[in-house]
């Protein structure tokens, strides 16, 4: 039997369906960590296991990987499991520390805010691109998707919310068409359900944006679609810089034992699942 090594690794070919941004694991699926790795295209197929640990926040931010135990969980040698983690630093979402290991990035509010700003341009041009496109019974089905949602901003409640906002987000980059977007959107997806812990606001506030966009998308209104989908993101952008202004303030001399859990904080909290959720 040929050793791993031996076994010659394919390129991933430009713009493949590999760009597409993945949905979440599902109760159910195979678990990640129980599956060995075929032993073909091993680079590639560590890179989407990893990825999907981490979406399902498997592996938090701050975690200590240990590529030994990785590979020996994989059944595999620790090269590939070394390119895998390469591909991912260059994703942004690990980080080498010098004589200490490979680490999940950590993100501060405030730089989360800025990742959502890049994602209010990316998901404008999604909406744009997807209402000239998108069908009256499209429109209905994503429209039926949110009514009678339990808005509860937490538990199992909160989950369910969380999972069909993905899937609505995910089918509207599906219908723009544009691979080059979903490239861009794929990487900085990652980014967001790796690091983001819930919801920044919650179900009853950001489910009204929701009509408003679903609402463009039935006129088929390129335009207004944006727009709505941009004011839908910027508001997030906006909080979490009031949550970040926050936590700056508490963090100073001046801030330190206050009550954390007032003023902005308390209006600004993330809406949260528990310490291992879906962003």
């Amino acid at each position: 039997m040929a050793r791993v090594s031996e076994i010659p690794r394919k390129k991933r070919p430009a713009g493949n369906a590999a760009a597409t941004p993945r949905a979440p694991h599902l109760a159910g699926d195979p678990d990640p960590l129980s599956q060995a790795i075929e032993h073909e295209n091993l680079d590639d197929k560590i890179h989407a296991r990893l990825r999907l640990l981490l979406v399902e926040r498997r592996i938090l931010p701050g975690d200590r990987i240990q590529v030994d135990r990785l590979a020996r969980t994989f059944g595999v040698s620790r090269t590939p499991v070394v390119n895998a983690l390469k591909r991912l630093a260059q994703e942004q979402v690990v980080e080498w520390a010098l004589r200490r290991g490979v680490y999940v990035k950590r993100l501060s509010t405030r730089e989360l805010a800025r990742l959502f700003e890049v994602r209010e341009v990316l998901e404008g041009l999604a909406a744009r691109r997807a209402a000239p496109r998108i069908t009256r019974t499209e429109v209905d089905r994503l429209t039926a998707t949110f009514r009678g949602l339990d808005l509860t901003p937490h538990g199992p409640a909160l989950q369910h919310y969380i999972e069909c906002d993905r899937a609505f987000h995910l089918r509207l980059l599906e219908l723009a068409g544009n691979p080059f977007l979903a490239h861009a959107m794929d990487a900085v997806n990652l980014m967001v359900f790796t690091y983001q812990m819930g919801l920044a606001r919650p179900p009853a506030e950001t489910i009204q944006e929701h009509w408003v966009i679903l609402a463009a998308l039935r006129k088929q209104d390129p335009d207004a679609s944006e727009a709505a989908m941009r004011a839908h993101m910027r508001r997030t952008v906006e909080r979490m810089d009031q949550e970040a202004d926050a936590e700056e303030r508490r963090a100073s001399p001046a801030g330190r034992g206050a009550d954390p859990a007032g003023g902005t904080a308390a209006a600004t909290r993330w809406t949260r699942l528990g310490a291992r959720i879906h962003p």
